[in-house]
């Protein structure tokens, strides 16, 4: 059965302000710009949550954080949006070792990790960011960042999520990373498998950037894509997770192709759109009033347009 996110969605009636000593904490990483501050927005704008924006450069995070909330005002709203003081940046581990203290210092609990950050070579020179960077070199760039990065993330706020009544880990992810674009049914059938494990997927991804490097990478049944197998990579991922921690709602979600700085702008939605399942995802109750019977915490699963998505997109 095909889950829609609004039939789900128990929203709490907005309090007087902001003043709730107990308000949630979700972390979003890349929430300086594009769908990151999106969902930074629409998050922070919940009377119940504090969202805190990472992002490698301090300064641009702190600029998000201050123009949401200056929007929030005039806008007649208040959206509760701060910027981590130290950089979390994918590739360095020790920025995310110590923006994880830090929360862990300031906050000591995350309830809602949003992992939003990544690259994506559409330009081989990030449309005149960096220089050209051809294919077999874009592959250990973008497993390192995108899906390397992100598990690293995620391991180091396991312990603060654990300490949440109701946990929850949004995987931003894509329809680059639908299984279709593997080429190989073994390939396949270990991504897809119910025993992966996260050290056997850290060496499918490695298997991918050695290929690619190699140039053997389509006569294995590989894709052209390192963005693709990364998202796949991070699919495969989510649903790892889920089956480890039962206690959390663990989900990946595709925002779709949105105007960021990814494409050039090129996209056809409007980050704020392609915010909205996240945001739900967020937001949605795990369980029902008291002396109703507990609802099944939904988890494992992708999301497209509020609604499960199918990993094969069909």
């Amino acid at each position: 059965m095909c889950i829609t996110l609004l039939l789900l969605l128990t929203i709490p009636v907005p309090a007087a302000s902001f003043s709730t000593p107990t308000k949630k904490i979700a972390l979003i990483t890349g929430g300086n710009k594009g769908v990151g501050k999106e969902i930074a927005r629409r998050i922070g704008t919940e009377p119940d949550f504090t969202a805190v924006i990472a992002s490698r450069n301090v300064d641009l995070g702190r600029k998000a954080a201050n123009e949401l909330v200056s929007h929030g005002q005039q806008e007649g709203c208040q959206c509760d949006a701060v910027a981590l003081p130290v950089p979390l940046d994918l590739t360095d581990t020790v920025s995310i070792s110590n923006a994880a203290r830090y929360v862990e210092k300031e906050y000591g609990v995350v309830d809602v990790l949003v992992n939003n950050a990544a690259i994506c070579f559409n330009d081989p020179t990030l449309y005149g960011k960096v220089e050209y960077t051809p294919f077999e070199k874009q592959a250990g760039i973008t497993i390192r960042t995108n899906f390397f990065g992100t598990l690293e993330v995620t391991q180091s706020f396991l312990p603060l999520l654990k300490k949440s009544s109701s946990p929850r880990i949004i995987n931003v992810a894509s329809a680059a990373g639908r299984l279709s674009i593997l080429r190989s049914q073994s390939l396949m059938e270990e991504f897809t498998s119910e025993e992966l494990t996260i050290p056997h997927l850290c060496t499918l991804m490695n298997q991918f950037v050695s290929h690619v490097e190699d140039g053997s990478h389509t006569a294995k049944g590989w894709p052209n894509t390192c963005y693709g197998v990364s998202k796949l990579g991070i699919i495969a991922l989510t649903r790892i997770l889920a089956r480890q921690h039962p206690e959390m709602m663990v989900n990946s979600v595709d925002p779709g192709y949105c105007k960021t700085d990814q494409n050039d702008h090129r996209g056809v939605l409007d980050p704020a759109d392609g915010a909205y399942t996240p945001y739900l995802l967020a937001l949605m109750e795990t369980g029902g009033e008291e002396g109703e019977e507990e609802e099944e915490v939904v988890s494992g699963l992708h999301f497209y347009e509020e609604a499960e998505m199918p990993w094969s997109y069909q």
